[in-house]
């Protein structure tokens, strides 16, 4: 039986200020950093529906903060996220405690499922991981696409249409998405985001798509597609060309898509860039 031998606090004990720099503090040699202003950590609870009084912050020996770790509850699962330890602060067993804390906290909540991402490359997370009891379940990629001109006028598949999608049609297009999306990308994720935008692509074969996205004004996030199976390479080229036909100034990051979903030669086709991969792992209570 693991006893802690170091002070746990609820995160909620913490303004997004502190919670900000503690979290960055335990980033800043990580393998993608990924900092953190209050104001984007106080977006990312309320988009990820994060339980700071289950979450935790782990007290080094001068009862000050040494690490952060949280937890998103949704129903009866949980999800484990932004875990870090300030590297000069690190002792054996740290993480191991905030691990047990927050499994311990998600029991309370009734959880039945936790989840969590981790990097690939990331090998003393990903070890804990398996020594709390997480087994994998699939590899997930995050992609960027840089700002670029548009691609060429003439539409690479002759025939196919597309059309906005209306604030309704958007809510229904995700109404009828299937299970299997990541935490990040869920409809209880989407339903928090301020103003998504979509469009819909029609091939001459009749099959239809979607792409549903966030559009800022030097940035595309929350990028989700319906990609029919049979047309995937046509309907991800018809998708992807109107989509940056149309948007050309943002820089765009697609995260979390599951590996085996995306064709690679489109995907290079219209410059996207693998930043890295994220291994999903399930622990069932």
């Amino acid at each position: 039986m693991f006893e802690c031998p170091f002070e746990l606090v609820p995160a909620s004990s913490f303004s997004a200020d502190e919670l900000a720099e503690i979290y960055n503090a335990g980033r800043v040699d990580y393998i993608v950093p990924m900092p953190m202003n209050a104001k984007r950590i106080q977006n990312y609870v309320r988009t990820y529906d994060i339980d700071l009084d289950a979450s935790v912050i782990i007290l080094d020996s001068d009862n000050q903060p040494a690490g952060l770790g949280m937890l998103g509850v949704r129903d009866d699962r949980g999800w484990i996220t932004r875990l870090g330890i300030i590297p000069a602060k690190r002792r054996a067993g740290m993480g191991m405690c905030m691990m047990q804390a927050l499994i311990a906290a998600a029991r309370t909540r009734y959880v039945r499922l936790i989840q969590l991402e981790v990097i690939e490359g990331n090998d003393p997370a990903h070890r804990l991981f398996l020594r709390c009891g997480f087994r994998e379940t699939r590899r997930l990629m995050v992609i960027r696409r840089p700002p670029e001109p548009p691609p060429p006028e003439e539409p690479p598949i002759a025939g196919m249409t597309v059309s906005q999608l209306t604030q309704d049609e958007i809510w229904a297009c995700l109404a009828q998405r299937g299970p299997g999306a990541s935490w990040v990308n869920e409809n209880a994720s989407l339903v928090k985001v301020e103003k998504l935008d979509g469009l819909r692509v029609k091939l001459p074969s009749g099959y239809s798509g979607w792409v549903i996205f966030q559009c800022k004004r030097f940035e595309m996030t929350h990028v989700v597609l319906q990609i029919p199976a049979p047309v995937r390479e046509q309907m991800m080229i018809g998708l992807l060309y109107h989509l940056h036909r149309l948007h050309t100034q943002q820089d765009t990051k697609i995260e979390n898509i599951p590996v085996t979903e995306m064709a690679q030669p489109v995907l290079q086709q219209f410059n996207y860039v693998e930043e890295f991969r994220r291994i999903e792992m399930f622990l069932h209570l």
